[in-house]
């Protein structure tokens, strides 16, 4: 019986083919426009690498040990310190390929910088900054040279093409129920609900052959999705195994979500305004639109979008292979589904009361 059912609901989908279209179309137009209107914003960070800052020495109580710090900080870092005792500073920064020069006076010091190379200069800023504020703090000057860069642990970045190739996926498989709309209409136009409650089909049943239907539906347009923006945008998925089961899941959520909608207000409209609603906000928190990563909105509250979960444990199995978020997305899902399964099919049976 169920899998009489299913074929009839997909049948009733297919009467409206737009709608599952769009679930091919939409992310691919929207991602597009987002990686273009973000790729600068999210550029992949790359090393300077090794370069050279110049320097002179000048005024009273200065001298062999400032030569001496600058050697040793020299050989802890990417940096190399060249002395250039005459001549004009703007002449040594663009025949040398400097790319800053520090003029060193008797209790002051003052940092040239080229337009190109502002990146350099601020690491040259930091690390004098620290050397000269432990001079005054007493420390000698090998103790105030002995500075060494240190790579601290991070994620690795992801550029617009990859972020928003998979982020929207994950959005617009939150609208799911869109799909259902033919599905749904027909139903009431030709009384097909009633049919089911005569010939004694339970709710349960009837619940599980939407359910299917329409999350089949929804999975196989996305996953068109995914594929030609995977061909034609060159996204990246990291994990196919891994990011498929989020993917699927997240699908299955947003299916059982929908119905609930529905089931309750018995009305398409409502549903899909209410479901485009919530779904916005969860998407806003989430990092649908501004991405998560460059996102000041407070921890707690991202953290209440399953969209949120999902979409971080997606980029980080794409960037480091692997999720602290993949569980949580993944439960996060299945709890949604089992809340609004159980709802759906609850308010089914007490409608169905009411109607004998």
């Amino acid at each position: 019986m169920i899998r009489y059912l299913i074929k009839n609901n997909i049948k009733l989908m297919t009467r409206s083919s737009i709608n599952i279209l769009a679930f091919v179309l939409a992310p691919l137009l929207v991602a597009a426009v987002l990686m273009s209107a973000f790729s600068t914003l999210m550029e992949k960070y790359e090393n300077v690498g090794t370069f050279t800052v110049g320097y002179r020495i000048s005024g009273e109580n200065t001298g062999t040990y400032i030569k001496e710090a600058l050697e040793k900080m020299s050989e802890n870092n990417d940096i190399t310190f060249s002395e250039y005792p005459a001549g004009a500073i703007e002449d040594a920064i663009n025949k040398k390929e400097l790319a800053c020069f520090i003029e060193f006076g008797a209790n002051e010091y003052r940092i040239y910088e080229k337009e190109d190379y502002s990146i350099q200069g601020k690491i040259t800023e930091g690390i004098i900054s620290i050397f000269y504020n432990s001079l005054y703090l007493g420390q000698n000057a090998a103790q105030a040279a002995d500075i060494t860069v240190n790579k601290a642990d991070f994620i690795p970045p992801v550029d617009s093409v990859d972020y928003y190739g998979i982020i929207e996926i994950i959005y617009f498989g939150w609208c799911a129920i869109v799909c259902a709309a033919a599905l749904f209409s027909n139903e009431k136009k030709y009384r097909i609900r009633n049919k089911y409650t005569v010939s004694g089909v339970s709710e349960f049943k009837l619940y599980l052959a939407r359910f299917i239907s329409l999350a089949a539906a929804v999975l196989a347009g996305i996953a068109a999705s995914a594929v030609i923006s995977s061909l034609m945008l060159g996204v990246h998925w990291g994990n196919i195994f891994l990011s498929a089961m989020v993917v699927i899941v997240s699908v299955m959520a947003a299916t059982a979500f929908g119905i609930m909608l529905y089931t309750i207000t018995d009305s398409m409209v409502l549903t899909i305004i209410l479901a485009f609603s919530i779904v916005w906000v969860w998407g806003f928190f989430g990092g649908s639109f501004e991405t998560y990563m460059f996102s000041s909105l407070p921890e707690s509250l991202k953290r209440i979008s399953p969209i949120y979960h999902e979409n971080r444990a997606l980029i980080e199995i794409l960037v480091q292979g692997k999720s602290d978020y993949f569980f949580s997305a993944l439960l996060y899902s299945a709890g949604i589904v089992a809340g609004c399964s159980a709802i759906s099919v609850f308010v089914s049976k007490f409608k169905r009361m009411g109607r004998k």
